[in-house]
């Protein structure tokens, strides 16, 4: 197993030893994606930010482009970029609003639905295994952690675009 000895500052300082724990065990973790993303890139030729685009689309539905791109964490020239390709291979495709033509709704298209549907790249990963092999309790408590974890670090992303995110 790879560990990553995290060194860091911040304006105020080293952080704390639990804040240097916790980070540490990001990174550590973050590590398990790497063949993941391979996988994911042999297969589908997706990354994981254009996966996590055809996702939400899958679940909530069509959505502006503004709002989509926070939801996965992309500025908006990234985000613009990402749907460009998407959008040439025929996943998605950006409607204009009518009342608002700066408006632009991003939609799944049928290929996009079935692409995303098809990707089996975490289906057969050690890190579903790993889950899985987790308690209920666990895999809860998991979860919340790391939604309010992307949360945090989004909205602190948006209130200063100098704050230094993992």
């Amino acid at each position: 197993m790879c560990t990553i000895n995290l060194v860091t500052t911040i304006e105020s300082g080293s952080p704390s030893p639990q804040v240097r724990q916790v980070l540490g065990a990001y990174l550590d973790a973050s590590l398990l994606t790497d063949g993941f993303q391979s996988e994911l890139w042999r297969e589908a030729r997706l990354t994981l930010p254009q996966l996590a685009v055809l996702r939400s689309l899958r679940d909530g539905g069509p959505q502006t482009a503004g709002r989509l791109g926070e939801t996965v964490g992309l500025s908006p020239a990234s985000a613009t970029r990402l749907f460009d390709r998407l959008e040439e291979r025929g996943l998605i495709r950006r409607r204009r609003g009518h009342d608002d033509r700066r408006c632009v709704e991003i939609h799944l298209t049928p290929r996009g639905r079935q692409l995303v549907g098809a990707v089996r790249a975490l289906r057969d990963s050690p890190l579903r295994r790993a889950v899985e092999a987790m308690s209920e309790a666990e895999q809860r408590s998991l979860a919340t952690a790391l939604r309010r974890l992307a949360d945090q670090a989004r909205r602190l992303k948006r209130l200063s675009p100098r704050v230094a995110l993992p």
